[in-house]
């Protein structure tokens, strides 16, 4: 099968982890032996590479408007690869939605969806109508989450929908360091550690987690928590650390590469993120794969009981769901589990063999398949 793939956000120069989920996807369609072709937007010139067995079309877009550009230009190509394709698959919604339709319609291709969370998140009664609108448009609907499904459920019918939940790429996460010697070059020999892996945004929570932990280090006096990843609240966060006079034990890492983000897993003894929704921003957790990818390492996970995080994280059994403003509970859990070992491993197992058997890549696209191919036997 050929596979148009729009989204545009997608890995590149600039930021390898930019929507690296949809270009983990196109790489595993490929490996079952599709041929993907993806538009994407560029920071740099209108170019065309092949990215990892991916062939990805870059359109440059300016600042000004950028989306619309995009959009434009994404309907331009659409038209162009119209005898080389045999379906369109967006991911996220919104202006897109339409203008892939009536490119759809001109040649002939069927269009389906992926919604993420942030594209259908509701913001006021006007957007509420814009996304009904989006979600009219794509043959079929594929929701991250149930959490998802159950949001778009809300502006239009269910029939349309069906949940895919993302993967892990077990590849990415293969270990090149030995524990001992990353926390020796890290200096952390003999500590306890907690991770968070993510951008630096409001809704990742990660500064609930950083008021918690003066109560967390009473109990647990050797602990450090490692922070990986960049954002707009960088700076804020690195002010609260020091207003709290934790420098010693919060360590902002930046990135890590992919090649190295595996290490890091399975440096930790715990993997936190409090993940929480800000509507009027917005901001929602749509899935969180960051949680089945500590899960696939042999790690217990705590995370925010907000957005899809249900299908990342069973609750009780490979880590804990709390309530992001619940920092009682958090506290409590934090510790429950720094202080026994047998629970963490026990949650760790559990969690590595529900990744196994149901959040790889290749279920993500077993089921992506059945839906090109139900939507195809219906034609046009």
């Amino acid at each position: 099968m050929n596979i148009l793939i729009v989204s545009y956000i997608y890995p590149n120069k600039n930021d390898l982890r930019l929507g690296l989920f949809v270009h983990e996807q196109a790489k595993e369609l490929v490996r079952q032996g599709h041929k993907v072709f993806v538009l994407a937007s560029s920071p740099d010139l209108d170019e065309k590479e092949i990215f990892e067995n991916v062939i990805v079309y870059r359109l440059r877009t300016p600042n000004f408007l950028k989306g619309i550009f995009f959009n434009f230009k994404a309907f331009y190509y659409i038209i162009k690869l119209r005898n080389k394709i045999d379906i369109i698959h967006l991911h996220f919604v919104g202006i897109n939605s339409i203008i892939s339709w009536i490119a759809s319609k001109l040649i002939r291709v069927p269009l389906v969806a992926t919604v993420h969370g942030i594209d259908i998140c509701p913001k006021n009664p006007l957007h509420n109508i814009l996304i009904r609108l989006y979600l009219l448009f794509p043959k079929r609907i594929m929701a991250v989450s149930r959490f998802i499904y159950e949001l778009a459920a809300l502006n239009t019918d269910k029939k349309k929908l069906i949940i895919v939940n993302n993967g892990v790429d077990l590849r990415k996460l293969k270990v090149t360091k030995k524990k001992d010697i990353l926390k020796k070059e890290l200096g952390l020999e003999n500590k306890k550690i907690l991770l968070s892996v993510g951008c630096l945004a409001n809704r990742k929570g990660i500064d609930i987690i950083i008021k918690d932990l003066p109560d967390v280090i009473k109990s647990v006096p050797n602990l450090v928590y490692l922070v990986i990843g960049k954002g707009d609240e960088e700076s804020n966060l690195k002010n609260l650390v020091k207003s709290l006079n934790l420098q010693d034990n919060v360590k902002f890492l930046g990135y890590v590469s992919n090649k190295e983000i595996g290490n890091y897993f399975n440096l930790c003894d715990i993997f936190v993120l409090m993940s929480n929704t800000i509507k009027e921003k917005g901001g929602i957790e749509g899935f969180g794969i960051v949680y089945i990818e500590a899960s696939a390492m042999g790690k217990p996970v705590i995370g925010g009981k907000s957005g899809g995080t249900g299908d990342a994280i069973f609750d009780n059994v490979t880590g804990f769901r709390v309530m992001p403003n619940n920092h009682g509970d958090l506290k409590k859990k934090l510790v429950l589990l720094l202080k026994n070992h047998k629970l963490r491993n026990k949650m760790g197992i559990e969690g590595k063999k529900r990744v196994l058997k149901n959040f790889l890549w290749k279920h993500n696209v077993e089921k992506t398949l059945k839906v090109y191919n139900g939507v195809l036997n219906q034609g046009q």
